[in-house]
């Protein structure tokens, strides 16, 4: 089992200098405003999708949690994605105690990002044989140094920002007058205190096995199917895909809130989701939000082809990024705002600015 400490992980990487980096607000994919209502506590709502088939939707915390699928076989449980921080995957484990007492065999990890992996260590520790899936470019770039928001170097980036963050927020604090918002506030910074202390407690634990293409699972009663599609979200998503029950979990390839490009591939992304469009599959279990119909997939690709189109023709007439970044803004806004603004973070506004920066970036400079 790849389970060390993270300082054995950098020794071995050659990468005790990542710890003086800091985090730049483009690096922040999953992030809740600092005065927003939060959970108490490590919170998942198990969602049947289907039969022994399990969406585990992730509360709101100020250090965010990924989803899970959850799928029950004759002996055991495999899990998709173990969200940011250890305590976060015991506490979906408890959960899972109460629909099966079956230990989990495997964890399958979508992609490299820190909120679907920090969590693994949990999971190896309820069962030294745990089997940890990923694709072989996940594998790689969790040992990267400069991979992206994700991987063992980006535990390191996450402690050296966290002191400055917890300050600014015993300031905001100090400042704040209205009592709802301060007690939101004292919430999350408790939160972000405590997940200061466990990350510096973390021991990486890493995949143990990788896919290049599609494997198929035989887990006892279940066909698990895992698909290398293409580049979308990073370059390394895995789709899990239940053929019998017409399910599949997406990690952050497919989301019900506004996608994070920062790490990803806008052009690629589109042909993943048509290749995945593919398979006969009803219910998407994505990376953040709720449990969706495969006509999701349509929208959410729709917003990359209408965002890349209208970046090509503001950048062909001559309109600075700024320009760019209010203009389309509003011109998407009926088509696209009101669903991609149902939670409290991922919201359309929120990051329909970044967003049209990365279309710039990455399709029209080709950087």
């Amino acid at each position: 089992m790849a389970q060390w400490t993270r300082r054995q992980v950098l020794a071995q990487m050659g990468l005790a200098a990542a710890a003086v980096h800091t985090l730049d607000p483009h690096e922040l994919c999953c992030t809740v405003a600092a005065h927003a209502q939060t959970a108490d506590k490590e919170l998942f709502e198990l969602k049947k999708v289907g039969d022994g088939v399990y969406g585990a939707i992730a509360a709101t915390r100020y250090k965010v949690n990924c989803n899970a699928a959850v799928i029950m076989t004759d002996d055991g449980v495999v899990v998709v994605d173990s969200h940011s921080k250890p305590s976060a995957s015991r506490a979906m484990y408890a959960q899972l105690q109460g629909i099966t007492k079956k230990p989990v065999l495997k964890v399958i990890n979508t992609h490299f990002h820190w909120d679907h992996w920090q969590g693994n260590e949990s999971y190896a520790a309820t069962n030294p044989k745990v089997e940890i899936i990923a694709s072989q470019a996940t594998k790689e770039n969790l040992t990267k140094p400069d991979a992206g928001v994700g991987g063992v170097p980006y535990i390191e980036k996450q402690l050296a920002a966290l002191p400055g963050e917890i300050e600014k927020l015993k300031t905001d604090i100090q400042k704040e007058r209205d009592l709802e918002r301060k007690k939101n506030l004292e919430s999350n910074l408790q939160q972000a205190e405590s997940f200061m202390e466990e990350l510096k407690r973390i021991k990486p634990t890493l995949p143990t096995r990788t896919v290049t293409t599609m494997v198929t699972l035989k887990e006892h009663g279940r066909e698990i199917q895992l698909h290398v599609l293409g580049r979308a979200h990073t370059n390394g998503d895995l789709f899990v895909y239940l053929p019998k029950e017409k399910i599949v979990a997406t990690g952050d390839a497919l989301i019900d809130w506004m996608p994070f490009m920062n790490d990803g591939y806008p052009e690629d992304w589109i042909h993943t989701l048509t290749a995945l469009e593919k398979l006969d599959f009803t219910s998407i279990v994505p990376g953040h939000g709720e449990v969706r119909p495969k006509s999701h997939l349509a929208f959410f690709r729709g917003y990359f082809i209408d965002l890349i189109a209208a970046v090509k023709k503001a950048s062909a007439e001559g309109a600075t990024l700024a320009e760019m970044q209010s203009k389309i803004g509003d011109q998407l806004a009926a088509k696209y705002e009101a669903g991609f603004s149902k939670y409290p973070l991922g919201r359309y506004r929120d990051r329909i600015g970044q967003n049209v920066e990365m279309i710039h970036k990455k399709v029209v400079q080709k950087a």
